[in-house]
């Protein structure tokens, strides 16, 4: 059994011996002819031949000029401190003086043509400025803050271009006056003594879209309107223009989209305009009468609204909050009152009595106006109900009510009106319990309407508030 393993183990190691061998050989015959030596280069021999030159070359040498030149460069001397401090003055010397050779032209200022700077006193009547240099400012103007308080003032401390205008003009007005008196031996002239000096100029009124649906009563702040404008619009009901030259009410409203008589009538006034939206056309008519407005749609900072009350007729305004968004968006400028003509007289040899005067706008809408005597003012009645403002509190009044004819016709399916305020048309004055018959002018859109008695004098009412109805030849007027 031993002797059978030890024959099949050198059996096993002699057939490995053999395999290596065999492999050795086949892979010593493999390579032998497969591997194929790399070529060798011809190395290239070139012979280097040695030409004499015909001519030996002359070495040049540099001349005393050309050294010279190559000489090194001498050292720099350093300046002293004191050296250093006087060029530095010469050259900031040298700046001034081509500083002040400089100029910059300075823009031309137009100032107003002197014949149109007359005196007009404010529409409510107030006065709004003192005689003489010196204007004051109502304390209702001490919110606008200094340049406004200026800007009314006239004066040219830290002041803008209007202010400066404004200031040139009343000196203007004072050269004017001081042309008129008696003649002396000299050829100069005196002052008269008994002319009182008033500036031509007012603080910019401010206009306001106010609603009179039924939802939107009662408004607040056309108490302290100075001027008020009812106009019929689309729905049959009439909408408010309220402009305010003397007072600024903390809540005017509730406020609503424009149309384009309102913007006329804001225009008559240099007003600034201040809406929420509005018709195509009346944003064509303030874009081409150049009105400055201030729309809610996009002025939105001066307008809330109020919760109490259901949109659209919750939305309100202030006058501080349009002043203060008129100073940034630099539309606050001094303007010439427009103003009516007071009265210096009692006018009662003029019309007939008139305690009271009824105004049917709509079949159910129709406005009334009653005479007090005591307090020489009218109330306001609304279908019958007194008409209350929520600001103040009290029932809305007046010292005068204008009424105005003119032609309307709706204009398209929305109930849109055309009003004519172009040309002449009639009316009537409400003025201390008294009616006259009146007519107005107006040339073109551009110019002021013009109210006249019938013997053609223009007309004097008493200082105070004015409302006027505009209405249409169809409407009824009972007094």
């Amino acid at each position: 059994m031993i002797q059978e393993k030890k024959v099949w183990s050198w059996s096993l190691i002699f057939s490995l011996v053999i395999n290596l061998l065999i492999l050795a050989a086949v892979s010593v015959y493999w390579f032998s002819f497969r591997y194929v030596p790399p070529e060798q280069e011809e190395p290239i021999v070139v012979e280097l031949l040695e030409i004499p030159a015909q001519v030996e070359p002359e070495t040049a040498l540099p001349s005393e000029a050309e050294l010279a030149e190559l000489s090194p460069i001498p050292e720099v001397e350093e300046k002293t401190v004191e050296e250093e401090v006087q060029v530095k003055s010469e050259i900031a010397t040298e700046v001034e003086q081509q500083k002040e050779e400089t100029t910059i032209p300075k823009p031309e200022v137009s100032l107003p043509d002197s014949s149109l700077v007359v005196e007009k006193s404010p529409p409510s009547g107030e006065q709004l400025s003192q005689p003489g240099e010196d204007i004051s400012v109502p304390a209702d103007l001490e919110w606008q803050g200094l340049e406004a308080e200026k800007t009314i003032k006239a004066k040219l401390e830290e002041m803008g271009e209007s202010t400066q205008l404004a200031h040139l003009a009343q000196q203007g007005a004072e050269q004017i006056e001081s042309t008129v008196g008696k003649t002396l031996a000299t050829g100069e002239l005196t002052v008269p003594t008994s002319v009182e000096k008033k500036s031509p100029f007012t603080k910019r009124p401010i206009a306001i879209i106010v609603e009179n649906a039924p939802a939107a009563r009662p408004q607040s702040g056309l108490n302290q309107a100075d001027i008020v404008y009812e106009i019929m619009t689309e729905g049959g009901i009439t909408r408010f223009l309220a402009i305010y030259y003397s007072q600024a009410p903390q809540k005017v409203g509730p406020v609503r989209s424009a149309r384009p008589y309102f913007i006329l009538k804001a225009a008559e006034h240099e007003a600034i305009f201040a809406h929420c939206g509005g018709s195509v056309e009346a944003y064509v008519y303030l874009e081409q009468l150049a009105v400055d407005a201030i729309d809610e749609m996009k002025h939105f900072q001066a307008f809330w609204r109020a919760r109490e009350r259901k949109p659209p007729h919750n939305l309100f305004t202030s006058i501080t909050s349009l002043r203060e968004e008129a100073q940034r968006l630099g539309l606050n400028r001094p303007v010439r009152s427009p103003g009516f003509a007071y009265i210096v007289s009692n006018p009662s040899s003029r019309g007939e009595n008139a305690s009271q005067v009824e105004i049917k706008y709509y079949s159910d809408y129709r406005v009334e106006f009653r005479y007090f005597p005591e307090q020489k003012i009218y109330r306001r009645w609304i279908n019958g109900q007194p008409h209350i403002d929520e600001g103040s509190g009290e029932q809305i009044y007046c010292s005068n009510v204008i009424v105005q004819v003119t032609e309307q016709k709706v204009k398209d399916k929305e109930g849109r009106l055309e009003i004519n305020f172009e040309g002449q048309g009639s009316g009537w004055l409400f003025s201390e319990g008294r009616v006259m018959p009146i007519r107005w002018e107006k040339p073109n859109l551009r110019d002021q309407t013009k109210f006249y008695f019938a013997d053609g004098q223009e007309i004097q009412i008493n200082p105070g508030k004015t409302w006027i109805q505009v209405i249409s030849t169809e409407n009824e007027v009972i007094f």
